[in-house]
């Protein structure tokens, strides 16, 4: 299977994924739980991506940046980065080493906040 098809198959199924959880949210107030919060009791870096993207849906701002804060912030560029990797088929070789250095740094800020959220009941 070519390499760009199956990015595209992984973008399917990840947001059918996305949309199923939120339909089974909307539908019945439950949701796919988060493994590591079931195992640990404490609220992984992802934690609240559901509830936020919920308000969102209904332009509830204040609610989707209580849910999961650090996220909301980054996701315009987390969607720049999908539309880079996914839709532009060729990259020049200096942006791909600048890329991936600032999808290091982003990646040790997510872990930070995870750490961080969980002080005290932060965040």
């Amino acid at each position: 299977m070519p390499q760009d098809l199956r990015k595209i198959r992984f973008l399917f199924l990840a947001g059918a994924f996305i949309a199923g959880d939120l339909l089974l949210k909307w539908l019945t107030g439950y949701s796919v739980p988060c493994v590591f919060h079931c195992l640990t009791g404490l609220k992984c870096p992802g934690c609240g991506v559901t509830h936020m993207l919920m308000d969102l849906l209904v332009l509830d701002w204040k609610g989707a940046y209580a849910a999961n804060p650090f996220l909301l912030v980054t996701s315009p560029f987390l969607l720049f980065e999908v539309i880079c990797e996914y839709l532009l088929p060729h990259r020049n070789r200096t942006f791909q080493r600048f890329n991936n250095a600032l999808l290091t740094v982003y990646c040790a800020a997510l872990i930070i906040f995870g750490i961080f959220r969980n002080i005290n009941g932060c965040v």
